[in-house]
């Protein structure tokens, strides 16, 4: 049977009964109406453009390079002009996975909202609203958590040097593991080399106006302009509270004051650094029927973003878009994200009820993955000895100091 939608009938002039795409739209027109966090402003609207679904079940994406351009040759009239390599670009192709998810409603809701529906004491009106608004809820919960996985897939990728895993034992329970691999420059890892901890700020060990006027700089010859620095919450208050941070933003004589946002990007802007900007998203996970929040970013890094969109969201047809049941409801609920109704009882030989379906196929092709850069200031040990004038490396040379170090500690066995 299909959803019990259809059901409610002789509440509008037309005696229609309450459609469940018009019921969508509505929700859909609110939402854009008031501005609703929940529709308009998650990362992958924010930073991202939606394509439209496609047959194939592979992603690809023009990835942009970022390199210090060459100057020209001056050359002699009768010289040749000598020939450059080209940066050319890379071509990033990977599987559009499966997402989704579904919800069920016990027969005793719809009894809830018979009730409603055959009251003599509400209009049609309170009538329609009231059973719009509990049907819509599922649907909503629905569209939305496809929207969530795109969202982890950017935040983890992003603050992770370029990778998002889905492993089910930590962060994807019921089901497979999958890795995204954007492929991001190795000069784009960066770890710092000191640790942003309280011991070396208090000992004034750290200068992180200059170690982050380093990095923009290196990058703005390369062509690259960032617009964010992006960070978890904890890190940007320990940069407020950073004692050269204080002094620079208030002076020594009102450096016991921690430093505000708005007057630490009034620093930074003197300073020719991008703004700051916490991140705070948080998603949610099921595991053996209980709910618990999951913070997709990694807290030990800040993220130098480039202005403007860094990527498209590209979807693939849903499958059951190709082969649509009888007795199923479908709905294409925006962004190649399917909804799906249907009802259950005696002839299934399942509880009496209905599901509601969110399903897609999504993957973010990050085409600024090298623009943006990964700084790791935290969740490292700090080299033994520090090299002067040296503030950050990249991972690379990070690691291979790293394992030199833990050689020369291993002790010799015979």
């Amino acid at each position: 049977m299909k959803s019990i939608y259809s059901t409610f009938t002789g509440l509008f002039k037309d005696g229609k009964p309450i459609d469940f795409l018009a019921t969508w739209k509505k929700t859909l027109d609110k939402a854009s109406e008031r501005e609703v966090a929940l529709f308009q402003k998650t990362y992958s609207d924010e930073w991202f453009d939606w394509e439209a679904p496609q047959l194939s079940l592979r992603a690809e994406g023009i990835m942009g390079k970022y390199h210090l351009r060459v100057m020209a040759t001056l050359i002699g009239d009768e010289s040749p002009t000598p020939l450059r390599r080209s940066d050319g670009f890379d071509i990033w192709n990977e599987e559009i996975p499966r997402v989704g998810h579904k919800f069920f409603m016990k027969a005793s809701t719809y009894r809830k909202l018979l009730e409603v529906y055959k009251s003599p004491f509400l209009k049609d009106g309170q009538k329609v609203k009231q059973i719009e608004k509990t049907l819509r809820n599922d649907v909503e919960n629905a569209y939305l958590g496809c929207k969530d996985t795109a969202d982890f897939m950017i935040l983890k990728a992003i603050s992770n040097f370029g990778v998002c895993r889905f492993i089910p034992s930590i962060n994807n329970p019921g089901g497979r593991e999958f890795e995204i691999d954007y492929l991001m420059d190795e000069a784009n890892k960066l770890v710092s080399a000191l640790l942003w901890n309280d011991a070396n700020s208090k000992a004034g060990k750290l200068d992180i106006i200059l170690t982050l006027t380093m990095i923009v700089t290196l990058f703005k010859n390369k062509g690259v302009v960032f617009e964010e620095l992006l960070m978890a919450p904890e890190l940007l208050a320990f940069i407020r509270r950073d004692i050269t941070i204080r002094e620079a933003a208030y002076g020594k004589d009102k450096s016991g004051k921690v430093v505000t946002i708005p007057d630490l990007n009034t620093l930074f802007a003197d300073n020719g650094l991008p703004k700051v900007r916490e991140i705070t998203r948080l998603v949610g996970i099921e595991k053996d029927g209980e709910r618990e929040p999951l913070d997709p970013w990694n807290h030990n890094m800040i993220v130098f973003k480039p202005a403007g969109k860094i990527g498209f969201i590209q979807p693939s047809i849903e499958d059951n878009e190709l082969f649509e049941e009888d007795n199923v409801d479908y709905m294409n609920a925006g962004n190649g994200i399917r909804i799906a109704k249907w009802c259950t009882g005696e002839s299934t030989g399942q509880k009496a009820g209905e599901y509601t379906q969110g399903s897609a196929r999504l993957i973010p092709v990050i085409t600024e993955i090298n623009g943006i850069v990964c700084l790791q200031v935290r969740g490292f040990e700090e080299p033994e000895e520090a090299v002067e004038g040296v503030t950050f490396y990249t991972k690379e040379q990070f690691d291979q100091k790293a394992a030199a170090a833990s050689l020369v500690r291993e002790p010799v066995t015979s």
